[in-house]
């Protein structure tokens, strides 16, 4: 089957025809004028032959505009690789509209165009939504044709006329290693008083969390970048830990905070009573700063965040359901209290657990902490159990460390991170007293 050409193609036929035919028609007429001696044709020529580079001017004047001429060559001529790779791939897909004039046929494509961050290192595309192809534009992935770029959002724009897909450099390493603490503390100290790294490209503001993965997938380290960032705010931070398993974190948590750590069960519901007694606390004086701004939060007023490590939920949650309804009730309404009000008053939940499921955490509580991650190469099921049914994950072998998150507003689909390399010894670090 005859393979359907673009209106661009067409349209660089017709031209390449009509200078190729000026220059054929010129030449002629030079040659005749001369076998003539006749000036008039021999000068006919010449002026046909001269129209020959004016009708590739205007052209290559609009393919430099359309291709961002003035952002300079380099950003022109990748501007017209990556839109030339996706036009190409968008043909083959079929995603595009016929036109006919007689036996003659062409496809026009939806319009397209690139922005580029600084560096190119990442950036949009940008493809015009339509009625025929809005539900193709919505399920597609363009990696395939971006080179060494990749996908990781894609968006419709506030008026819906375009989809926006967000991509980045997959060449360029996103994790940071750190072979000392003083380049790590130099790092941290980069990141405003309420925000946390997780990688080259991910800052994101203090909430509650759920982190979830298996044994060896990387939360452990992933918890001492967090903890040493923290440790390290000029806004003093208050960290409470409780771990069932008596883990690292519970060691951590004894050389920085043992009046607030824990791991027996009745250690681990007192801990959370004094951590909602606390938010309480907060709670009325909130309300009195809050008559001088009433859509403000514990940011507006330099309080001190109070952040509730609990390590291997789901142990706990296995003792709980031993206990009888009353008990578990009031901890579940303890729980709850904190995830509901906490995210003003500056008290936070983070949930670590290998596996997200309904029998290991109240879905109502899940539901409720807005930072999710999942580091390493999980099952489906645990996808689905943090981020919801249906999600779409990224297809990247995922080594120690590295997963995808949901944030409200920054990643709203699965997006990927690497939390980073700590080559120091941590506990050294923290019994040095060096922070």
């Amino acid at each position: 089957m005859e393979r359907i050409k673009t209106d661009r193609q067409c349209s660089g036929e017709v031209l390449c025809m009509w200078g190729v035919m000026s220059l054929v028609l010129g030449v002629a007429f030079c040659y005749a004028g001369i076998l003539a001696e006749s000036p008039m044709l021999y000068c006919t020529g010449k002026v046909i032959c001269y129209t020959c580079p004016t009708v590739f001017a205007p052209a290559a004047v609009f393919w430099a505009l359309r291709n961002q001429m003035d952002k300079g060559a380099r950003y022109m001529w990748k501007h017209y690789k990556v839109v030339l790779r996706l036009r190409k791939q968008l043909l083959n897909a079929g995603i595009y509209t016929e036109k006919r004039l007689g036996a003659f046929k062409w496809a026009v494509l939806p319009w397209i165009t690139v922005h580029f961050e600084p560096g190119f290192r990442s950036g949009r595309v940008y493809v015009r939504n339509s009625i025929k192809f809005h539900d193709r534009l919505g399920k597609i992935d363009l990696s395939p044709s971006l080179g060494e770029y990749v996908v990781e959002q894609a968006y419709l724009t506030d008026d819906e006329n375009h989809y926006y897909f967000v991509f980045y450099d997959s060449s360029l390493e996103r994790r940071l290693t750190f072979g000392s603490f003083q380049a790590f503390r130099a790092y941290a100290r980069q990141t405003d008083d309420y925000n946390l790294f997780v990688d080259q490209y991910t800052e994101l503001t203090l909430t509650h969390q759920l982190l979830v993965g298996q044994t060896g997938s990387g939360k452990s380290y992933a918890l001492h970048g967090y903890i040493l960032q923290m440790l390290l705010k000029p806004v003093k931070y208050r960290l409470y830990f409780a771990d069932p398993k008596e883990s690292g974190i519970a060691l951590m948590g004894e050389l920085l905070s043992p009046e607030t750590t824990v791991s027996d069960f009745e250690g681990i519901v007192a801990l959370l009573e004094t951590f909602a007694a606390e938010m309480r606390e907060r709670q009325g004086k909130m309300k009195r700063l809050l008559s001088g701004k009433i859509d403000g939060d514990y940011r507006d007023f330099g309080l001190s965040p109070h952040v509730l490590i609990f390590d291997e939920f789901a142990d706990f949650s296995l003792l709980l359901q031993t206990k009888d309804k009353k008990q578990r009730d009031y901890v579940n309404h303890l729980i709850s209290q904190i995830v509901l009000k906490g995210r003003q008053l500056g008290f936070f939940l983070w949930v670590v657990m290998q596996q997200a499921g309904s029998n290991n955490i109240p879905t109502f509580i899940r539901d409720n902490l807005p930072w999710k991650v999942v580091l390493g190469n999980a099952e489906d099921q645990t996808y689905n159990t943090a981020f919801g049914a249906g999600v779409e994950i990224p297809a990247k072998k995922m080594e120690a460390g590295e997963g995808v998150y949901t944030y409200p507003a920054v990643a709203g689909k699965p997006r990927l991170c690497s939390f980073p390399t700590l080559d120091f010894d941590i506990l050294e670090a923290l019994e040095a007293g060096v922070m």
